[in-house]
Order: C-alpha cells, then sequence, then structure tokens
C-alpha cells in the first residue's frame, strides 16, 4: 500500500462493448496493457514482476509470483535426461530478452517442443502458461489457451540455470503467438517476467476494425 501513488491508471480510446479500446495499468514492477474489441480481448504486451518475491502480509505469506515458479520448477523437474539436456540451454539468460522496449524483435525458439513431452508433461506446460493467459477472465483465457495449444508442434520451453526449486532460474515458453519469459534479477526475491502475443502485442490483431 506504500506504493500505491506511484501506480497510474489509462485509457486509450473510448471504453466501448463493441469497438477497440485499450486500459493501461501499471507503475513499479506492473505493466498490464489490456485491449478490448468486442468479445475479444488481449493482455499481451504485459509485465507482470515482483520485489520483493515472498512477505508477510496480515499473518500470512504472499508471492506474488509463486504459482509460476513452482510450477515451472514441477515441470523442469518432470522431465527425464535426455528431455531435460533439450530443454536446458547452453548460455546463460540473466534477463529478459524480449522485455521492455523489445517490441516488435523476434529470436529463434530454443530448447525442447512441446510436442515431444508426454501428455502429462503438456499439461503441465499448458498450466505455467495458463499463469499468464489466464489473468483475463475465462471467456477471453480460455480461447486464447486454446490457441497457444494448437500450435503444440512449434512451442517450445527453454530453461537456463538450477533446477533446483528455490534456485534462480531463468525459463522462456515459446510459440507462433506467444512469448512468455521469467527472469530472476540477481536472486529469487527481484522477478520479472514478460507476456506477449508476437502476433497480437497492444491488440494490433484484433484492433483492426
Amino acid at each position: 500500500a506504500s506504493g500505491e501513488d506511484e501506480y497510474y491508471l489509462a485509457f486509450l480510446g473510448t471504453p466501448s462493448a463493441t469497438t477497440p479500446w485499450m486500459l493501461q495499468f501499471g507503475g513499479h514492477h506492473l505493466a498490464i496493457n489490456l485491449t478490448l474489441a468486442g468479445s475479444q480481448a488481449s493482455m499481451a504486451a504485459s509485465l507482470p514482476a515482483t520485489q520483493p518475491a515472498r512477505f508477510e502480509w496480515e499473518g500470512r505469506t504472499v508471492r506474488p509470483l509463486g504459482n509460476e515458479n513452482d510450477k515451472a520448477f514441477a515441470l523442469i523437474n518432470a522431465l527425464d535426461d535426455k528431455q531435460k539436456g533439450q530443454a536446458i540451454i547452453g548460455s546463460r539468460v540473466a534477463d529478459l530478452v524480449l522485455g521492455p522496449g523489445q517490441d516488435g524483435k523476434t529470436i529463434q525458439p530454443e530448447g525442447i517442443r512441446a510436442s515431444a513431452l508426454a501428455a502429462a508433461q503438456q499439461a503441465m506446460l499448458w498450466d505455467v502458461v495458463r499463469e499468464w493467459s489466464g489473468i483475463m477472465a475465462d471467456a477471453f483465457a480460455e480461447p486464447r489457451l486454446a490457441e497457444i495449444k494448437s500450435h503444440v508442434n512449434d512451442t517450445y520451453f527453454a530453461w537456463s540455470g538450477p533446477t533446483t526449486p528455490g534456485s534462480a532460474a531463468y525459463f522462456r515458453i515459446q510459440g507462433p503467438t506467444l512469448v512468455i519469459e521469467y527472469g530472476p534479477q540477481n536472486g529469487v526475491d527481484h522477478i520479472h517476467t514478460i507476456y506477449r502475443d508476437p502476433t497480437n502485442d497492444y491488440g494490433a490483431k484484433i484492433a483492426k476494425r
């Protein structure tokens, strides 16, 4: 609550149930860009982040990106040695590659293809993706997740860093319409993430009406 004056709300265009408009909400360690166009919506590009990554509030422990972290570590450790060898990339990634200021840029996919995962492992991968794509209401989130899953042959899961839960490790999930990056900043208590749709950042596709 001490930083509540550091957050801003902006409306781009006129809020409408039929014509496109955008809602921006953001401040330190949070940037949400929500484009609405009738029955369609996009939350790309957005940057959910946190510092600290764990704190006490009213007697309970709060971890803003806890599910994202825990589900990703569960997935990497559900892979067999051969799969891990594909998923873990050789280079050390220390920060977001396609973070703020990198709009419109592309990178070559790395890691293991989703189609090379067993059914149970794929389900775990989509559950990680849902932590970002599912922030929106189900009416928008479910079609988005179905679209992402339709690209199973061209979606990749890449990991950089230790695989022991609680460690500082980077991961990326990338497909034709998706980029998710999770990037610890010099430790586990300061996390940046990015959620993008290369075909629809800032609602570029659905706002063309």
